[in-house]
């Protein structure tokens, strides 16, 4: 069943925004009388009919409503900028492995400098990646997508639970030893190409971060996120999403 998303602020409207709109009647070529599921990405999601159908106006009534809750405990990830496309694909297969929130961070040896507009222009462009996402996996809670933040702010920002930063030269723990019982939320901090400098790991672990070690293979930024991300969720919910 196709899937749209409907931001909060116009699920009582009972209108798909344009954009869906025209991917239902132009590309899936829908009409009045089909049914889909509309999402808001907060966990709020409905199956509904349509009603009307035009190239930029779909509207639509609720059969039934229902919420989704994300599995616990939440899974973070504080992201180090890399190279665009490659932080595109990241923020892809996150949503997809149920990343509750992604926080980019200008790192000091992060290639990609992003600030002002054009790091704002490009959290749009990953909230929107995400949105695509969740259509295509079936998630209906979207991962909060931060502001590009300082290594600081961000390591500081980070919510209770157990934390983890994964550093190319660490003598930190496997994450079979990090992995430990009940955590409200687990958060890894992953760095970019050329790793943390020594004063950002020292800021890490101040905030509460234990080194981590994830094997004797060098992984690039992205993998080594999706690696702790999906074996985390394997950990503690079974699956992804859960079981």
């Amino acid at each position: 069943m196709a899937r749209f998303f409907v931001p909060a602020s116009d699920w009582d409207s009972a209108h798909l925004p344009e954009s869906e709109a025209r991917h239902a009647s132009q590309v899936l070529r829908m009409a009045g009388g089909d049914r889909a599921v509309v999402f808001d990405g907060t966990g709020r999601a409905a199956e509904v009919e349509l009603t009307e159908v035009a190239k930029k106006r779909v509207g639509f009534r609720v059969l039934r409503e229902w919420n989704e809750v994300r599995v616990q405990p939440a899974i973070h990830l504080i992201v180090a900028l890399i190279k665009n496309e490659r932080f595109d694909w990241l923020v892809q297969k996150a949503t997809e492995l149920g990343a509750a929130s992604i926080r980019p961070v200008a790192a000091e040896r992060s290639v990609v400098k992003l600030g002002g507009k054009d790091a704002e222009k490009r959290r749009g462009k990953w909230e929107q990646i995400a949105v695509e996402a969740a259509k295509q996996c079936g998630h209906l809670v979207l991962p909060e997508m931060f502001p590009v933040a300082l290594p600081r702010e961000a390591f500081g920002s980070a919510p209770d639970g157990l934390k983890g930063i994964p550093a190319l030269h660490s003598d930190g723990v496997t994450l079979g030893q990090f992995f430990g019982g009940e955590a409200s939320n687990v958060t890894f901090a992953i760095g970019p190409e050329g790793d943390w400098t020594e004063e950002e790991m020292a800021s890490a672990t101040d905030c509460g971060f234990a080194p981590l070690h994830l094997g004797k293979h060098v992984l690039r930024s992205e993998t080594a996120a999706l690696h702790v991300l999906s074996a985390a969720a394997h950990h503690y919910h079974g699956g992804v999403g859960g079981v």
